[in-house]
């Protein structure tokens, strides 16, 4: 008898372990759908618009400080409160970024062209193509407690890659994060510059 139990709640939590990664996955595919049939309502489901504002503020401050030469120590004090000054400096340019329709346009094509307009290479964007199957998703992927990171296209180089981040909140998967590659990071740190003179 306690065998059978054991064996039971083992294949019980296999089971649920499987659903929660087949949830995560699903929803990676689903903003894929989303961004190619670019379908504002759908999108505004599947982000979290102030994380995603947060986290490519922050990833704009911390290349505007290092292009400025205020490149700090990773995770002090100093280096926090400068990137919270810096994404305060960039937040008009990711107000541009962070609409449902510029977000659109970024994933798909992989730029910000509401921003640098033509100063920087088109990318590849997301799509069902630059997800590739289930098999090259799962490798290109992690997958942990309430999080799902995920980089595309799959085939890509690191510098052309995106890696997207899924956070799970009242059981719904939602875009939070996306980490963009080292040269769009770049432009976008130059435009603050830019804007600045």
């Amino acid at each position: 008898m306690p065998m059978r139990l054991t064996a039971g709640i083992a294949v019980a939590l296999v089971g649920l372990w499987l659903a929660y990664a087949a949830s995560a996955y699903h929803a990676a595919y689903r903003l894929a759908d989303t961004v190619q049939m670019r379908d504002v309502r759908g999108l505004s489901e599947r982000i979290d618009f102030p994380a995603l504002r947060r986290s490519i503020s922050a990833q704009i401050a911390r290349k505007y400080l290092q292009i400025t030469g205020k490149d700090l120590r990773p995770g002090s004090i100093e280096e926090q409160f400068a990137v919270s000054v810096g994404a305060t400096i960039a937040d008009p340019i990711v107000a541009k970024l962070i609409s449902p329709e510029a977000i659109i346009e970024f994933l798909q094509t992989g730029t910000a062209s509401s921003v640098l307009e033509d100063r920087i290479a088109p990318m590849h964007g997301l799509n069902a193509e630059a997800l590739g199957n289930v098999w090259r998703v799962f490798m290109n992927s992690d997958l942990g407690i309430a999080r799902f990171l995920v980089n595309v296209p799959v085939d890509k180089p690191a510098t052309e890659r995106f890696r997207l981040q899924f956070c799970l909140a009242a059981w719904k998967w939602q875009l939070c994060s996306i980490e963009l590659p080292e040269p769009l990071q770049t432009a976008l740190a130059q435009e603050v510059i830019r804007n600045q003179k």
